[in-house]
Parts: C-alpha cells; structure tokens; sequence
C-alpha cells in the first residue's frame, strides 16, 4: 500500500490542523463533543481518529470507545494518551475500506474529513453493518470556499502529498449515496473554520 497518510508523522499533521488560519483539529473536536452531548451514545466510533482528537470530549458514560486510522503510528500515540483515560477502548491500525477492517455496532460514527480520501461510495456501503438500530453517522464535508484553497499552504512538507489524494465530496452525492443503503439525512448545516473555509455537517440514521 503506497498511501501517502502512511507517511505523515503525527506531530506534522497536528501541527497543520492546528496552524493559525487553518484550526480545523477544534473545529472537528467541538462537532464531534457536540453530538455526543446531543446524543448520549453509550458507544462511539471515531473514523480517520489521528491521535484521538476529541476523545478528550467522550463523557464516562460512553462505555465504548472504537478508533479506527490507516496510519498505525496514529493509532499507536492515541493508545499512548488515552488508554488509561478510556476504559473499553478498542484500536484498529487500517484502511476503512478493507473488508478486514471492522467492529462491532457502536451508537454513533464520526468521520470527519476522511471521505475526501477514501471512496465514499463504498465506506457508506459499510456503514450500516457498524451501526445499532437507533444510531447516528455524522459526517464533516469540505466545501470549495471562494478565495480558500482547496489545500491549505503549510509548512509540514509530509502533508502535501496527502492533497494529492484529495477529492472534494458534494453534499448531496453523499446524501444519495446514504439514502441506497437505506439511510436518511436527519440534519445538516455548514460551518465556517476561523481560517473562512466552509464545512458541511450531516446527520444520517435508519430509515423508519
């Protein structure tokens, strides 16, 4: 496998997602924190999970903590920061769209930027096997932002080649991709980073 996340050192891609007039690494925890308010899952899947950005924000009361990223540097420092903070907290170093990788249905399902670099099509496909019955998906979307770069300038030369595999992904494509795995939009709004980019926030569950 010739991913170039494979390649990324941890610290470079915090220090990108952190870097002033980008900020996304927060933007991404506060939505995530927030529909874990919002929902009180007793389980949780966090896909694309870095180095556990936002598990500072799971509640004891989620009993469930799954982590799943191609990069197995990720998932070794994610293990390092919160498997003493984390009870059941289950790592899997691996590509989401083998079907090697997967787990057991959690409650909720966070994929934030990651299905600009995956097939999105085929991830969603996957994405009822990993829910309960009453689950969410909750998906974070790049959108093209008039005057921003599709990929933001940055010092970290690891990054770079990660934004020649990136592919913006339309809103309502992944809706319709959704609805044939018998999901439905439950809610959607766009946010804005503090650096002007423009997200896409949608909610799926089951369909009645």
């Amino acid at each position: 496998m010739n991913n170039p996340w494979l390649n990324v050192p941890l610290a470079d891609y915090e220090g990108h997602m952190t870097l002033p007039g980008i900020e996304q690494a927060s933007l991404l925890a506060d939505i995530f924190g927030g529909f874990v308010t919002e929902y009180s899952p007793s389980s949780v899947a966090v896909i694309g999970c870095t180095g556990g950005n936002g598990f500072e924000k799971i509640p004891p009361s989620v009993s469930r903590v799954v982590g799943v990223d191609i990069n197995p540097h990720f998932i070794d420092e994610t293990s390092t920061r919160f498997k003493d903070r984390i009870q059941n907290l289950e790592l899997i170093a691996g590509d989401i769209q083998s079907p090697e990788v997967s787990f057991a249905p959690v409650d909720l399902i966070f994929l934030g930027l990651v299905l600009e670099y995956v097939d999105a099509d085929s991830v969603m496909a996957k994405m009822p096997s990993l829910l309960t019955a009453h689950g969410h998906i909750i998906t974070v979307l790049q959108l093209p932002t008039s005057g921003q770069q599709q990929i933001s300038p940055s010092p970290f030369k690891s990054v770079h080649p990660v934004g020649e595999i990136m592919h913006l992904v339309p809103p309502e494509s992944l809706q319709n991709c959704a609805n044939a795995q018998g999901l439905v939009q439950l809610q959607a709004h766009t946010v804005t980073s503090k650096g002007g980019k423009q997200f896409q926030v949608q909610v799926f569950g089951r369909s009645a």
